[in-house]
C-alpha cells in the first residue's frame, strides 16, 4: 500500500476515534457543566484544526458522519449543525492555499470568524424556523470558549497526534 494512502486512512481512523471519545465524554454525567458556562465545542475545534493542517485527510463524508452522529447523540436539530459545519469547512478548504503559510494569529482569527459565522447562521436558521434556542449571550460564550480552546486543539493535534501543517507546494497539489 502506498505510504500516502496509508497515512490518509490511518489519520482518518484516528480522527474518528478522537471524535467518538469526545462525544462519549460529552455524554457522560461528569458534572462539568455545573460552572454555569457552556462547554466549548471540542469536536469543532479539532475538526477545524485538522482541516487547516491536513485538508486531504478531512473528507466531506467523514465530517458529515461525525457531526450528524453528534447531532443525534447531543439532541440538536438533526442536520442543521452538520450542514453549517460542512459549509464552513468547505469555505475554509477553498481558501487553504492562501491560508497555508500564515502565522498562527491570522489562522486563529480566521477560525474565530468561522465559529462566529457558524453560531450566527445557526441562530438565524432557528429564528426563521421559530425553533427554541438559547440566549444570545450563552451562544456567544459557547463560541468564545470554542475559539479559546482552539490553540489547545492545535497543540494536541501537533504534539500528540502528529498532524502537521502541509507545505504550500503540497497544498496546491492536494
Amino acid at each position: 500500500m502506498d505510504r500516502q494512502v496509508w497515512y490518509i486512512w490511518s489519520t482518518r481512523a484516528l480522527f474518528m476515534a478522537l471524535a467518538l471519545v469526545i462525544l462519549g465524554l460529552q455524554l457522560l454525567p461528569l458534572g462539568l457543566s455545573d460552572t454555569g458556562l457552556p462547554p466549548p465545542d471540542w469536536l469543532l475545534a479539532f475538526t477545524l484544526a485538522w482541516l487547516y493542517r491536513q485538508p486531504v485527510v478531512m473528507s466531506i463524508g467523514m465530517i458529515v458522519v461525525v457531526f450528524l452522529l453528534a447531532d443525534f447523540l447531543l439532541q440538536r436539530p438533526p442536520g442543521l449543525w452538520t450542514a453549517l459545519v460542512l459549509l464552513i469547512t468547505e469555505w475554509l478548504r477553498q481558501r487553504r492555499v492562501t491560508l497555508t503559510e500564515v502565522n498562527f494569529l491570522i489562522e486563529w482569527g480566521s477560525i474565530a470568524g468561522a465559529v462566529l459565522a457558524l453560531l450566527l447562521l445557526e441562530r438565524f436558521v432557528l429564528w426563521i424556523l421559530v425553533a427554541p434556542q438559547t440566549s444570545l449571550g450563552l451562544s456567544l460564550m459557547h463560541g468564545l470558549l470554542t475559539v479559546a480552546v482552539y490553540p489547545i486543539a492545535v497543540a494536541v493535534s501537533h504534539y500528540v497526534f502528529r498532524v502537521r501543517k502541509v507545505a504550500l507546494s503540497d497544498a496546491e497539489t492536494a
